[in-house]
């Protein structure tokens, strides 16, 4: 055919296999024969189902051929984050706590992504519980950005940044507690959504924090789009979930923002950010205006959740010198018991930490947890308090009185190298989240958009939005994705 399956859009496989072009089977072939070469390397995977996802392609290559009604995603492979179930397929969470664990049901994310004909491919790499700026981790090693195998993806949504920008699968699901979807998109090239929260409810799953949400990672906004469609909606299985059904998100695909009001922040007034960096994000505000937004600069100062930071400093010193973990082999107990605990928890939107099956698990097995997580429990971060909302939340109500969206820069930098030992990448104790957090934080959905590369390396632009606005912030972006140059996608020998 003279067509690259690798780099092809989600949408266009989907177009080819409804016409009979190309067969589902070929393309989980394709994927499979790339992760069986790239991901020794850049370990963005650390369960690959191959059995499952060639059964899968075939299934679907013989609905194909009974001229049935096809799912949008109808033998399209997806790469799923560890931390949300697949039945069937171990969920680890990062944790070797967990490493036994075997889900007896799919999370309401996969069971969405089944019943619209995706094929599940594995699970990708991430931090322990989430909750580590960098994707490294006792079961699957450390994530290695496919731009410079140097530098980190991000974090915690790694493994499925990787997956997607090495061309190993054309989708992946993420989650983002304080860009965690957003930050690796960033530092790969890639889209990627916070949904408002409970816009994407995950019944079955590792929720770590109540302001979480699974949300969508891909090469255009259009796959995006596609993979947010399928994934969104109510469940009335969690009681955070919004009850309303999601919007429509193809209007977005338009790029019209004639007339949209959107404010500029290169530094929410007081963040430190790589010049160029503010260089690349204020060409794509630009472009913008010259499409017919009425863009403002501001200089209001938006704080961060964490206020000075200095809750995590002494974590973040204590971790650049500690050594190499040892644990005994074998020693992950059976944690099946733990699945009806896991599912209450994430029902009541409480974060899986406040279950105290899993305390006394986390207790008991406390020599398995990597060394930052032993250095957290041992300082007792539970018991830290953080600054209150207030003052971020009236920062941003300001903001959006007058205007319809905000943006930024996604990331202060491009992806920075990979320190030694656990120690944290980044300059200050934010973990990178000095941008993302404040959506998480207020409720609002977030994307980032490429908006152009620095010393050879992706950065993008972040669109926050008004809660259970998605439309308008990837209407943005794809203006954005239409205005700017493409992404120089890695050749086939890479």
């Amino acid at each position: 055919m003279g067509r690259s399956l690798t780099w092809a859009s989600a949408s266009s496989l989907r177009e080819w296999v409804a016409k009979g072009e190309v067969s589902p089977v070929e393309i989980v072939q394709n994927c499979l024969e790339r992760i069986e070469r790239l991901n020794p390397r850049l370990r963005a995977f650390i369960t690959v189902d191959a059995d499952g996802a060639m059964a899968a392609a075939r299934r679907a290559e013989a609905e194909v051929r009974s001229a049935g009604r096809l799912g949008p995603l109808h033998g399209i492979p997806v790469a799923i984050k560890d931390d949300v179930w697949a039945q069937g397929m171990p969920a680890t969470s990062g944790s070797l706590i967990f490493a036994r664990f075997v889900p007896s049901r799919d999370g309401t994310v996969v069971r969405r992504l089944r019943a619209a004909g995706a094929i599940i491919i594995g699970k990708t790499n991430l931090p322990e519980f989430a909750s580590w700026p960098r994707t490294r981790s006792l079961v699957g090693g450390e994530t290695l950005n496919p731009w410079d195998q140097t530098r980190i993806p991000g974090a915690s949504s790694g493994g499925s940044a990787a997956a997607v920008a090495s061309g190993m699968v054309p989708l992946a699901i993420g989650t983002d507690g304080g860009g965690s979807v957003r930050i690796p998109s960033a530092l790969c090239g890639l889209v990627g959504l916070l949904p408002t929260i409970g816009r994407v409810p995950d019944h079955g799953g590792f929720l770590c924090s109540p302001v979480s949400s699974a949300g969508p990672m891909a090469r255009s906004v259009e796959d995006l789009v596609l993979l947010q469609q399928v994934i969104a909606g109510p469940d009335p299985n969690v009681r955070c979930a919004l009850t309303e059904e999601p919007p429509d998100l193809a209007p977005a695909l338009d790029g019209t923002v004639a007339g949209l009001r959107i404010a500029w922040s290169p530094d929410f007034g007081w963040i430190p950010v790589d010049p160029s960096v503010v260089d690349a994000a204020g060409a794509a505000l630009q472009a913008l205006a010259a499409a017919g937004a009425q863009v403002s600069a501001i200089g209001d100062r938006i704080p961060h959740p964490w206020g000075d930071g200095r809750p995590m400093a002494a974590v973040f010193e204590a971790a650049a010198i500690v050594g190499e973990d040892a644990v005994p082999d074998g020693s992950a107990p059976h944690t099946a018991f733990a699945e009806c605990a896991l599912v209450d928890s994430t029902a009541r939107c409480e974060g899986f930490f406040a279950a105290p099956e899993i305390v006394g698990l986390l207790k008991s097995h406390h020599h398995l947890l990597s060394a930052p997580h032993r250095l957290i429990a041992s300082i007792g971060m539970a018991d830290v308090t953080l600054p209150g909302p207030e003052e971020l939340q009236a920062a941003m109500d300001r903001v959006f009185a007058s205007h319809d969206v905000l943006c930024s820069p996604t990331m202060a930098m491009a992806a920075p190298l990979i320190p030694p030992g656990w120690g944290s990448p980044y300059p200050d104790s934010y973990s990178g989240t000095n941008f993302t957090f404040i959506a998480n934080a207020t409720g609002c959905p977030a994307a980032t958009v490429p908006c152009g590369t620095v010393d050879g390396l992706p950065v993008g632009l972040q669109i926050i939005g008004r809660p259970r606005d998605e439309l308008t912030v990837l209407r943005v972006a794809r203006a954005v994705e239409a205005a700017m140059p493409p992404m120089p996608w890695r050749s086939e020998g890479s």
